[in-house]
């Protein structure tokens, strides 16, 4: 009697279903054999979703020249509470005086035992004052309560007093009306804080370290805000 060979696509197809079989413990039921091929197929599916996530983010690489700088700089802020609200970008003056009259009022509210007064009780009309005077920064930096936050905060304001180019709060307030007048609508709050952090000597200097103003400001208009900068700046 002759045995009739099995033709090669029915073996394939036997030999298939034997594997399946073996990758399934035994006691099994066919509904759980379908739970780990489901899961299986999530597992896969999510790991691609990954890979493209990533792929994508090379696409979206920050760039200053075309002011891709990523969520925390796009004009539209979404806070906590989920309310939308303009982007703030604060140049190095601004955020001295800011972290100095904060540090000041926690000072003034604090008892010496680590206790806020009563606000009532406290002047606050002086605040807001800068002679120019940064020798006080180790003194108004022990107004933190972290634990080792003083040294951090000290260190913060030596760096903001050197490179601070505009000493006190009407200097401060002048210099954000000029780059936030309507003529210069046309600029991205970075660099707005850019322009009043960088001492730019000439045009070509601001438009090296902030590339993207070459698309918005010809070389004269940049040059007269540059010189307006320039005579606000408090010389040391």
């Amino acid at each position: 009697m002759v045995k009739h060979q099995q033709p090669q696509k029915e073996r394939e197809k036997s030999r298939a279903r034997r594997e399946r079989t073996a990758e399934v413990p035994a006691g099994f039921t066919k509904g759980k054999k379908k739970q780990i091929r489901l899961k299986m197929n999530v597992s896969t599916s999510t790991a691609g979703v990954r890979r493209r996530t990533a792929r994508g983010n090379l696409d979206e690489e920050e760039n200053a020249a075309t002011l891709n700088l990523g969520p925390e700089f796009d004009i539209h802020q979404i806070g906590h509470d989920g309310e939308v609200s303009d982007l703030i970008a604060l140049n190095l003056s601004e955020a001295r005086i800011l972290i100095r009259s904060a540090l000041k009022m926690r000072k003034k509210v604090m008892t010496p035992n680590g206790e806020f007064k009563d606000t009532a009780d406290v002047d606050m009309d002086d605040l807001d004052d800068d002679d120019g005077n940064d020798e006080d920064n180790n003194e108004i930096a022990k107004a933190a309560i972290a634990v080792g936050a003083n040294e951090v905060l000290k260190k913060t304001l030596d760096y903001l007093s050197a490179f601070s180019r505009f000493r006190d709060t009407e200097t401060v307030a002048a210099v954000e009306a000029l780059l936030k007048a309507p003529e210069n609508s046309d600029l991205h709050p970075f660099e707005v804080a850019q322009l009043g952090s960088l001492a730019c000597d000439d045009v070509d200097e601001a438009k090296t370290l902030i590339p993207s103003l070459a698309n918005k400001k010809s070389d004269d208009e940049l040059k007269t805000i540059l010189n307006q900068l320039s005579r606000l700046e408090t010389p040391y």
